[in-house]
């Protein structure tokens, strides 16, 4: 269906908005297969917070928390499985072990990365990041200009290595490294990073530039937003709510009749 919806599961103790709600491995399959009847298409495992505030763990720590839960939930769900992570190493197991998709926020076009995930015919999500959770980053040409800048040198990077189009999907990074306004202004024109042949990932589920108050209160502010980055050409909204953007998808397909 479109868009697709990727469910997010926390499996850390420390995650901005959910932290340790699911850090055992039964819960955490519950609450992915939950998800799933509720409209997921993908379900994200993040074993490293990397919000506001919060030290990254390293990746012998990260594929402990990955060990420990990653074949919970592949035998708990059927749809595709993606793992977030920036480690090689944490990407190798995953994919050896049955992830689909490798989410990829160090805001870099890993090419070890890359390879693993052609390697085992997997899909790669590279994040625009320039400066991570707690800095902004500088755009003298404007965070839209940045972006798109990125996304062609990804682009050139996955075409040196014989990657189908159809297996790099591109996020513009909502909250990492760009300031309240900078994050409207990437929300507001999002169409024109839209890249034709390319998926385009829209993760706003939660972040500060849209919210009042706590994170779990925003959900409404969520769906404003995916509603207008869907409309704008987004194809994967990621989100923490799946009953909610399941009903924002149904609303958009019924008036568009699909």
């Amino acid at each position: 269906m479109y868009p697709q919806i990727m469910g997010i599961l926390n499996y850390t103790p420390d995650s901005f908005s959910d932290g340790g709600k699911y850090f055992d491995p039964a819960l955490a399959a519950e609450h992915a297969a939950d998800m799933v009847n509720q409209g997921a298409d993908i379900i994200d495992i993040g074993c490293n917070s990397t919000g506001p505030g919060i030290s990254i763990i390293s990746y012998d720590e990260e594929l402990k928390r990955l060990e420990s839960v990653l074949p919970a939930v592949i035998d708990s769900v059927e749809v595709p499985v993606s793992v977030d992570t920036f480690y090689a190493e944490c990407a190798e197991y995953s994919l050896k072990n049955g992830a689909k998709i490798i989410n990829d926020v160090s805001g870099i076009f890993n090419t070890r990365i890359a390879g693993l995930v052609m390697q085992y015919d997997a899909d790669y999500i590279v994040m625009h990041n320039c400066g991570g959770a707690d800095k902004t980053g500088n755009y003298p040409e404007g965070v839209v200009s940045a972006v798109n800048s990125f996304f062609d040198y990804c682009i050139g990077e996955s075409i040196k290595i014989g990657m189908p189009s159809e297996r790099l999907i591109l996020d513009p990074g909502f909250g990492f490294g760009k300031s309240h306004e900078d994050n409207y202004i990437l929300l507001k024109n999002i169409g024109e990073i839209k890249h034709k042949g390319f998926r385009l990932l829209a993760g706003i589920s939660r972040k500060r530039f849209i919210r009042e108050g706590s994170p779990e209160n925003a959900d409404f502010a969520t769906c404003a937003a995916d509603t207008y980055a869907v409309l704008s050409g987004a194809d994967i909204i990621r989100v923490h709510n799946v009953f909610a953007a399941s009903e924002l998808r149904r609303v958009i397909n019924g008036i568009r009749g699909k």
